[in-house]
């Protein structure tokens, strides 16, 4: 359950809308209508076209490679969040033997006043915990193991619709993999085969990521995976080094390098780095 780090529960009450009446406009006279019509008529209007962004979901995404975390990433999840009275959730799920603590430590230590660690066992709590947040962040550990425990929980679909809200969720190494739909769950048979695949929270579903991606060597299932699934973006995220996506939008951080296998655009695989400071509209292909 949440608790405030200096003060008492959240009183969610605080945080409900405000609902105020509607304001009823008078209707236009019927001759002042017919009117504009012969001065303004329909041909006349330009042609409104459905945004390829509308169901882009508001919140943004904080995916970091695993390693050791820059020491300004938690600051600037904050920011991204609200600031320091942003409400924060650390879900240590994917690993036994890591409690959470220390990434609640690391974001007291950057100004949050607000953070939790989300614990197993009471479903309601949980819910209600992640429907409060307003940025959630994913230990590493098993990908495999954490969407088990999101699923026994009951809370995969509330966190999908924290993010089409605009809550922050963020994750390192296992909690990278997660964010994307069809998620690498392991390693493959042998060297350059497709490794076994699972599913995950889909909050950036036209990927498929790869984590301690030059450190262990983990291109060759990266392109067997991209070519298995040819309309996915393949993203390889160095360790200490993280990917910021705002709509369709991603930017770098960090100390490495993001490898981008991309087979959308023809049957040759386009193959480019990315950097901190670089900057990529994916539904895009690369110049």
């Amino acid at each position: 359950m949440f608790t405030r780090t200096f003060t008492a529960n959240w009183d969610r009450s605080l945080f409900r809308p405000i609902r105020g009446r509607a304001r009823a406009w008078p209707r236009p006279p019927r001759l002042a209508v017919v009117l504009a019509a012969l001065i303004f008529p329909l041909s006349a209007a330009p042609a409104v076209t459905p945004r390829a962004e509308a169901n882009v979901p508001t919140g943004r995404l904080v995916i970091m490679g695993g390693g050791t975390s820059p020491a300004w990433l938690h600051a600037k999840i904050l920011r991204l969040a609200g600031g320091a009275d942003a409400r924060v959730l650390v879900v240590p799920f994917a690993s036994a033997v890591n409690d959470g603590q220390a990434t609640r430590t690391a974001f007291v230590t950057a100004g949050a006043k607000n953070v939790a660690v989300l614990r197993a066992g009471d479903p309601a709590s949980a819910l209600a915990s992640v429907g409060a947040a307003d940025a959630i962040w994913f230990n590493g550990g098993s990908q495999t193991a954490l969407m088990a425990a999101l699923s026994q929980l009951g809370i995969v679909e509330a966190i999908r619709e924290r993010h089409r809200s605009g809550a922050v969720i963020g994750g390192t190494s296992a909690g990278a993999a997660v964010m994307s739909k069809v998620m690498i769950a392991g390693a493959p048979p042998r060297a350059g085969e497709i490794p076994p695949l699972g599913e995950g929270l889909g909050l950036w579903p036209e990927t498929v990521i790869d984590q301690h991606f030059a450190q262990r060597n983990r291109e060759p299932r990266l392109r067997a995976t991209v070519q298995k699934h040819p309309k996915l973006v393949g993203v390889g995220i160095d360790e200490s080094t993280f990917v910021v996506v705002a709509g369709n939008e991603i930017e770098i951080g960090g100390i490495g390098n993001v490898t981008v296998l991309d087979l959308r655009w023809g049957a040759e695989l386009q193959r480019f780095q990315l950097r901190a400071g670089d900057r990529w509209n994916f539904r895009t292909p690369r110049k």
